[in-house]
């Protein structure tokens, strides 16, 4: 069995993202020099992993082969594609978040690209039905704070290591996001809706970056397990699980109140 790939195509989808072989190199792990001698077709039989690492970077199909027989895959449904600079002290700044393609989603967290797939249906709706509730409570309180949906950079502990993009986020210091392009510091509330490929994500490596950062509240929306997880950071830390036949109360905005099961009728 082995992995089959077409050079030509390979250059023109290079071509097609903006990418440079340096480019490519950050974002895939794999040393410029393999790259210029696959590229100029100096190395004609290139490692299969190298060749993965390549392709999910270019979001490209690769195909296996075995006699007559072949199985496809696509590997832009692979969960979650986790992207490394060559260098293990080589981080990647928030310059290089801003020069990557328009078209590709990541984030930006310790100096490591994570890659985000496109958000399925139900994730939508969520985010849609719980920022339209939230900004209908922040309006009728009076309040001055702001609810905003992903996407929206924010560059937490305003570090030139990490943005990351919430799926909502309400800030109630207008002087975070008057510049107009991205948040600098910690929103007060942050919502991240999980997926397959982010629950995991989401509860470790953003909770610990949220509750360092100073985020006061961190609720996680799981639609597969119609779960709720609320994180408080404002005074004693603190662990709160709630079901999607719950209506889960924020403890920094006391009269915010979810019913989830107005929600999950909305579900799909």
């Amino acid at each position: 069995m082995f992995l089959q790939y077409n050079l030509e195509q390979l250059k023109a989808r290079k071509k097609e993202l903006r990418l440079t072989n340096l480019g490519l190199s950050k974002l895939s792990g794999v040393p410029v020099g393999t790259i210029n001698k696959i590229f100029s077709g100096t190395t004609k039989y290139p490692r299969e992993e190298t060749l993965v690492a390549l392709m999910k970077v270019l979001e490209m199909d690769y195909r296996y082969s075995e006699e007559d027989n072949t199985r496809d895959s696509l590997l832009r449904e692979t969960p979650v594609a986790y992207l490394f600079p060559s260098k293990e002290d080589d981080l990647f700044t928030i310059a290089d978040y801003y020069a990557l393609p328009d078209d590709l989603r990541v984030e930006l967290i310790d100096g490591k690209f994570y890659y985000m797939n496109a958000p399925k249906l139900n994730h939508q709706i969520i985010v849609l039905e719980l920022s339209i509730l939230i900004h209908e409570y922040l309006r009728q309180s009076g309040s001055k704070c702001r609810v905003f949906q992903s996407p929206c950079d924010v560059q937490l502990e305003n570090s030139i290591f990490t943005m990351v993009q919430p799926d909502i986020m309400v800030i109630c210091d207008k002087s975070k996001y008057q510049n107009n392009i991205r948040c600098y510091g910690a929103p007060d509330l942050v919502i991240e809706v999980a997926s397959e490929s982010t629950h995991k994500h989401d509860a470790t490596l953003k909770l610990r970056k949220y509750r360092k950062a100073g985020v006061k509240e961190y609720w996680i929306v799981n639609p597969i397990t119609r779960r709720i997880v609320m994180h408080s950071f404002k005074e004693v830390v603190s662990e709160s699980i709630y079901t999607f036949a719950d209506t889960v109360q924020s403890r920094i905005f006391p009269g915010l109140a979810i019913d989830f099961k107005k929600i999950e009728n909305e579900l799909l």
